[in-house]
């Protein structure tokens, strides 16, 4: 009799993580223009990816395998980041990083210029996707309390300010 009050009152709180997991993850979706959450998705799963490599090759370990108890928490930053990046690289759209990457002046042959600019290019997707665990959750935040919809234009307009 005491266990299934016991297993009842597990399961119940366990509906009620499930739902409110379930209400979080809707909230993510529903404050990103449909457009511009579905943008973005080969360059969003390649950054994580190069975010967790990153961060599990960065831990001084002796097992060279991926898939490790110390790759627990370099997944768990890139499922976040893979969640928010939408709003990091949103965040990131007319900062600083980015009108200064935009203005850097290139010299030499044009395939240093190629070389340089897809290199620039994996640094930032891979500096929004390190970041957006901590700029994309703030972001969503600010979305949810001045219940916005975010989207990205080629000229950007800050709604906020």
């Amino acid at each position: 009799m005491e266990e299934e009050s016991k297993t009842n009152t597990a399961n119940a709180l366990k509906g009620e993580y499930t739902e409110k997991i379930k209400i979080v993850h809707s909230s993510i979706k529903e404050h990103l223009n449909p457009n511009y959450r579905k943008q973005y998705n080969i360059r969003r799963f390649i950054a994580c990816v190069l975010v967790f490599l990153f961060l599990r090759y960065m831990q001084s370990t002796d097992s060279p395998s991926i898939i490790d108890t110390a790759s627990i928490f370099p997944l768990i930053w890139a499922v976040i980041a893979f969640l928010f990046w939408h709003y990091s690289y949103w965040r990131f759209q007319g900062g600083i990083i980015d009108t200064f990457s935009r203005n850097i002046i290139y010299f030499g042959s044009i395939w240093s210029l190629v070389w340089k600019i897809i290199v620039q290019n994996i640094v930032i997707q891979l500096w929004i996707a390190l970041i957006a665990p901590i700029s994309g959750i703030k972001t969503w935040r600010k979305a949810v309390k001045h219940n916005k919809i975010l989207f990205v234009e080629n000229n950007k307009n800050d709604e906020w300010n």
